[in-house]
């Protein structure tokens, strides 16, 4: 499982309306621009510091920098903050934002009134973490989830199940860089991205990371004593669904389709994700329960992802479950800004995360949804694409400039994202930047071959030539 990633819950005050707010992760460009339309002044933190990132914050740092800052650790101490994108270690990161005073697993009830901070940690904190209670949720809600099994040893044998695949996940890891295949007899070493200056791209940090309370030092433990969980490998279609909480009741917003690459020895390194698709309503139903039974016994307030796979025959199977926005958020935020349901999705999960009422941007619109593909059967699609280097070259933003030339021929609405800047390195496998395209409703899948989980890619053939030539210039 991924790490539980601190729940969304603001830091350091009771309530927040628009003002100042941290966002940390992996990558915060998409919720800092919708925190940008919200209203919020942002100051963020992620791994790569790429161009618009930067200009959707008011102040911003690199991750590997920011942790070895004590002045600024303490100055961002004192706004509400959010993990936003996939972290290794993201529940030690943000831990650096904690105030050492309140670093506690429980706290006092709230008194009306009061100004006290909302907990950074929920009561139940170690549940996101457990997945012998998801498993019994799921179950409980009609879906299905695999086997598995914890162990400290690389090269464990599985318990027999004949003609059975299974993956090797190091617990806290993101974005599929801790998933391999599991292989008794290979020894087992965790990704780790290359770093080579701030202005380039910095990996994850390799080292669990943990704050001092009292002198916010960092202090390093050896990664190989993580634990590993052992996953039996589920065939079908992943997909993801996006819930909001308020602490009480969760609406489901979407789902949708994962994308998935191939790099070096790892199978499953996010790429991408495309929808909202539709699905039937007997799943929303499954799901609604699901999030709604997590929401109750966690107490969550914020975006909530589960991660899923359809299999041929049409079983459901829960994956693990992330409290925060995700990968996908930005797509259903655009399909939801479509249907004039929201401005900001960032400002309905701070909503939320006052504990305001569920709003009133219910998918179904108030219609009875009984058929396949109620609520997501209308309105736009959107593919988001991950970019990645096939081998190190030095990024020019020349390349980009043919792509905001209109085109007859394009059907679909495209926009490049997470932009490195000019000069900067960029090593082999290593995100470029981001493809966001619209696609209209009804467009065949095989017009741009989804099918391959390719998307609508053929337009920007000469993008990805001129790219990949760079390199050898």
């Amino acid at each position: 499982m991924q790490p539980p990633a601190t729940p969304n819950r603001p830091r350091n005050q009771g309530e927040i309306s628009a003002g100042t707010v941290v966002l940390i992760g992996a990558s915060i460009r998409s919720a800092a621009q919708s925190a940008n339309r919200a209203g919020f002044r942002v100051l963020g933190i992620d791994h790569f510091g790429d161009i618009d990132p930067r200009q959707a914050c008011q102040e911003f740092w690199i991750l590997n920098e920011f942790v070895t800052n004590p002045e600024v650790i303490r100055r961002f101490r004192s706004f509400p903050h959010f993990v936003v994108g996939g972290l290794t270690h993201g529940d030690d990161l943000a831990g650096f934002l904690t105030p050492p005073p309140t670093i506690v697993h429980t706290s006092p009830a709230k008194e009306p009134g009061s100004d006290s901070a909302v907990p950074l940690r929920n009561p139940d904190f170690d549940l996101w973490d457990d997945p012998h209670w998801l498993e019994k949720l799921s179950k409980e809600c009609g879906l299905n989830f695999p086997n598995f099994f914890h162990s400290l040893i690389p090269d464990v044998s599985p318990p027999h199940t004949s003609h059975k695949r299974w993956l090797r996940k190091m617990e806290h890891s993101c974005g599929g860089l801790g998933v391999r295949w599991h292989k008794p007899s290979t020894s087992f070493t965790p990704a780790c991205r290359d770093s080579q200056s701030a202005h380039d791209h910095p990996g994850p940090l390799g080292p669990k990371i943990e704050a001092n309370a009292d002198s916010s030092l960092v202090q390093m433990k050896d990664s190989t004593t993580m634990r590993q969980m052992f996953q039996e490998w589920v065939p079908g279609r992943p997909h993801g669904a996006t819930l909001i909480c308020n602490g009480e009741d969760c609406c489901l917003l979407g789902v949708c389709r994962s994308l998935f690459t191939h790099l070096s020895d790892l199978p499953f390194v996010y790429r991408g994700s495309f929808g909202p698709v539709p699905i039937s309503h007997s799943l929303q139903e499954r799901i609604h329960q699901l999030g709604l039974k997590i929401t109750r016994e966690t107490g969550h307030r914020g975006l909530l992802n589960i991660d899923l796979v359809i299999n041929r025959s049409g079983k459901t199977f829960v994956l693990e479950v992330n409290p925060r926005w995700s990968g996908s958020s930005e797509l259903i935020e655009r399909w939801m800004q479509n249907r004039t349901q929201i401005g900001s999705l960032f400002g309905a999960m701070v909503e939320a995360c006052n504990g305001a009422p569920m709003p009133d941007f219910k998918p179904n619109h108030g219609r009875r949804s009984t058929s396949v593909g109620c609520p997501w059967s209308e309105g736009p699609q959107y593919l988001k694409r991950i970019i990645f280097a096939r081998q190190a070259f030095q990024f020019s933003q020349d390349v980009l400039a043919f792509s905001t030339e209109p085109s007859n021929e394009s059907r679909f609405q495209s926009a490049f994202f997470d932009l490195p800047a000019d000069g900067t390195w960029i090593s082999a496998g290593q995100p470029i930047c981001t493809l966001v395209s619209q696609i209209p409703r009804g467009t065949p899948t095989n017009s741009f071959g989804l099918d391959k989980e390719k998307g609508p890619m053929h337009q920007h053939r000469t993008f990805l030539r001129r790219l990949f030539e760079s390199a050898h210039s």
